[in-house]
């Protein structure tokens, strides 16, 4: 079983992002003070190989900002959220990479087991 590790963007080098990119193995990317600018670099480089990708933005704790009554509702209505976002990911193409933020300044950069297409 392996694990991902967990990289610092401001200390690698465009090079070594590249080569992590190449490799096909899960990491956490973390200072990452441009956002907008590192996961399209990390989108050219991936769709430079021949592969495709998606930008998901998945806060690691969603429910901070909400109010108490509306977390409250969740029971009731969560069951109907839960079909809801099925649904839609079922009408979602699959992509070999996923770029995921799940705070300010950190991404997580996840491989499908297969090449699609391939």
């Amino acid at each position: 079983m392996s694990f991902a590790r967990t990289y610092f963007l401001n200390t690698l080098s465009d090079d070594q992002l590249d080569a992590l990119l190449g490799r096909r193995e899960d990491f956490f990317l973390e200072n990452v003070v441009d956002m907008t600018g590192t996961v399209q670099r990390a989108q050219a480089v991936i769709a430079q190989a021949g592969q495709t990708s998606r930008y998901l933005h998945e806060p690691a704790n969603p429910f901070l900002n909400l109010r108490h009554d509306i977390i409250g509702a969740i029971p009731l209505v969560g069951p109907l959220w839960l079909l809801g976002l099925g649904a839609l990911r079922l009408g979602r193409p699959g992509a070999d990479v996923t770029l995921k933020q799940t705070a300010e300044q950190s991404v997580s950069v996840m491989f499908s087991r297969k090449i699609r297409g391939a």
